[in-house]
């Protein structure tokens, strides 16, 4: 079979022009979902997709779909794809490697005059990283109806703004429709890790995602006069949230290299200088590849909260929810993966995600890959987050031989 060429000036230009939309002075940027560079972004890319004569449609979540017609009408589209949203502050890679990788085998097929069987989508998600609305991934979980519309729409910011209004506010409220059937989906992305470039690996066959869980953890203490209420008084929520913070920053060093646990998040109330904090809420994060490793960490951090609420004689709540599961991404297209590298000449290491993307969502869905390139120092969430020209071309080569191999032969 042979396959056409990746135009790796254009996939490169693409991602530095997307760049530049809510960009930051590191150099990272900063396209929150729903905002107003995240629709700047997403008008650029429906852009791109119509230049290539990709029929463009968008569902009632806001994901966008680029879709090029196969030769068979009765078979459901193999589909590439993440997400243009960002954190704050975000990197240049993290989610739109994907989606214009995706485009670039689009453009390549497409220069190329190459029929498929099956049609060939590219799609943009919608609030994948979670920052702004929570939960993350939020447009495939819509999409695969693992979360109902209404409750996605309802979903509001910390500044009261619901999913709904921000997508009619930007004009990405479609009428697309949802749940349909999806033949395979491969998703490009950096690592967010260094396990490939300190192995000298260029491509990572992703076998799936571990095990997730996000926890909430509230202090509450008694509200006072930050200078004048004596010491012996004083019942601050936040000391006793530093302690569960040291002590939780403890629990995932000590499951380390396997897992990992730390707090990323603190609100205070009333959060100024003149006022002892009568309320600390904290949400902290863990990972492991294991169920009994993420059972182990649950535990010891039940009991260093038990510790502090002693210690401190505040009452402490944690809410620890089930963890999410862990995924296991579809052999078959893994080994098409695989071969896709052999024949390029690209080493390949196979390995776990850390973190979650839009593939965990799919997998129940439809046979789902990932594929991993790597990125500088494993940097990623970050306005230093880097990767080189070349390690992009490489991934969506990969990415575009496999798509065309399963189009051959499911």
């Amino acid at each position: 079979m042979s396959f056409p060429p990746i135009d790796g000036d254009r996939l490169w230009s693409d991602l530095m022009t997307l760049a530049r939309i809510g960009e930051l002075p590191a150099g990272g940027c900063d396209r929150l979902a729903l905002s107003d560079a995240d629709g700047m972004a997403r008008n650029v890319f429906r852009y791109w997709m119509e230049e290539i004569g990709l029929k463009v449609s968008v569902d009632p979540i806001g994901n966008m779909v680029g879709r090029r017609e196969g030769t068979d009408p009765s078979l459901p589209p193999i589909m590439m794809g993440s997400h243009l949203d960002t954190q704050q502050p975000g990197g240049k890679y993290d989610g739109p490697l994907g989606v214009l990788g995706g485009l670039a085998c689009l453009r390549a097929i497409a220069a190329a005059g190459r029929a498929t069987r099956h049609p060939i989508e590219v799609v943009n998600w919608t609030n994948e990283e979670g920052a702004r609305f929570q939960p993350g991934l939020l447009g495939s979980a819509v999409f695969t109806g693992q979360l109902d519309l209404e409750t996605a729409h309802a979903t509001k910011d910390v500044g009261g703004r619901s999913v709904f209004d921000e997508l009619r506010r930007i004009r990405y409220l479609g009428d697309a429709p949802l749940q349909r059937k999806v033949d395979s989906y491969f998703e490009l992305h950096i690592e967010q890790g260094d396990r490939l470039e300190k192995a000298g690996i260029t491509i990572g066959n992703v076998a799936g995602c571990e095990y997730n869980l996000f926890a909430e953890i509230t202090c509450h203490g008694r509200n006072g006069h930050s200078q004048a209420t004596p010491m012996d008084q004083r019942a601050n929520a936040l000391a006793a949230a530093a302690e569960v913070i040291v002590a939780i920053e403890e629990i995932g060093r000590r499951h380390f290299p396997a897992g990992s646990a730390g707090v990323a998040s603190l609100r205070l109330w009333p959060n100024n200088r003149i006022n002892i904090p009568h309320l600390a809420r904290m949400s902290y994060s863990a990972t492991h590849p294991d169920r009994a490793g993420m059972a182990q960490i649950r535990r010891e951090v039940t009991e260093a909260v038990e510790a502090a609420e002693t210690r401190t004689g505040l009452r402490i709540e944690i809410e620890q929810p089930p963890e999410r599961e862990a995924v296991d991404f579809d052999a078959s297209l893994g080994a098409l993966v695989e071969r896709a590298a052999e024949e390029l000449g690209h080493s390949t290491m196979s390995l776990r995600s850390r973190a979650g993307h839009d593939a965990i969502r799919m997998a129940p869905h439809c046979p789902t890959q990932m594929i991993f390139v790597p990125c500088k120092d494993g940097i990623s969430h970050s306005e230093f987050e880097e990767m080189t020209k070349q390690h992009a071309v490489a991934g969506t080569e990969v990415m575009l031989r496999a798509v065309l191999a399963r189009d051959g032969a499911a």
